[in-house]
């Protein structure tokens, strides 16, 4: 978890994982240099994040700590992309073509969280340390990877498949693994599942009933969710439930 409060924190201390290539000569000297703002933002609707940048050099903002939503709206049917730690994003870039077809999509927070300012001056210091660059162009890369997952996956006739290919990226990234199961840290409504594989909220509710009497997830009483199948090959798991009975269909 991230520890640090708002103010000037060295982003290399803070997300260690963004030195990855660095020359060992280098990262005492880019640790100093490389600081950032952090802001903390609270759960519930961004609404700073269509303000765009005064400056063109300005990277974006690296979530550091807490979950964002993305939810896009296309002829009022929402869909969800979920963020969090280590994903850098730019909230204000819509393209053209998607306004033209009135396609709307708002930023909110699940949880309390903070991220990393990485401003115009950023840009310029990292210049002396590419490598930085590189990494968080990975970050960029990655996303868009996750989306065209998600895609695929919302193909899948079965919700029940689709919610365990979910859990399992999910608790991949961002679980947390304990002596029973993996917790996913995430408060994820039934609405919100269903606006993220592209399906029904009572069907997604049935089909999570299902995978819970299966004790394939366990979703605890403050909205996070637990992950019992973490360490099995996802093809077997999809393979299992077949034997379920009654599997719910979009």
């Amino acid at each position: 978890m991230f520890g640090e409060p708002e103010g000037s924190v060295r982003l290399l201390d803070a997300e260690p994982s963004l030195a990855r290539g660095m020359e060992r000569r280098l990262l005492d000297e880019a640790r100093e240099k490389l600081t950032v703002e952090v802001r903390r933002v609270e759960p519930g609707d961004w609404e700073e994040s269509r303000k765009p940048p005064s400056s063109p050099q300005f990277l974006g903002y690296l979530i550091l700590e807490g979950t964002l939503i993305r939810e896009i709206s296309v002829a009022s049917r929402p869909s969800l992309e979920l963020l969090g730690p280590g994903d850098l994003i730019r909230t204000w870039v819509v393209p053209q073509a998607l306004a033209a077809m009135h396609v709307t999509d708002e930023w909110a927070l699940l949880s309390t969280g903070h991220i990393a300012i990485i401003d115009e001056s950023f840009h310029e210091l990292a210049q002396d340390y590419p490598s930085i660059l590189t990494v968080l162009m990975d970050r960029v890369v990655a996303r868009a990877r996750w989306l065209g997952f998600q895609v695929a996956l919302c193909q899948l006739p079965r919700i029940d498949h689709r919610l365990l290919l979910t859990f399992r990226y999910l608790a991949e990234r961002w679980g947390v693994k304990g002596a029973n199961g993996v917790k996913i840290p995430i408060r994820l409504s039934h609405r919100n599942l269903a606006a993220l594989i592209g399906a029904r909220r009572p069907k997604v509710s049935s089909a999570l009933a299902t995978l819970s009497e299966g004790h394939l997830i366990d979703q605890a009483p403050d909205g996070t969710w637990t992950f019992f199948a973490a360490d099995i090959d996802p093809m077997a798991v999809l393979a299992g439930i077949d034997d379920l009975p009654d599997p719910v269909k979009s």
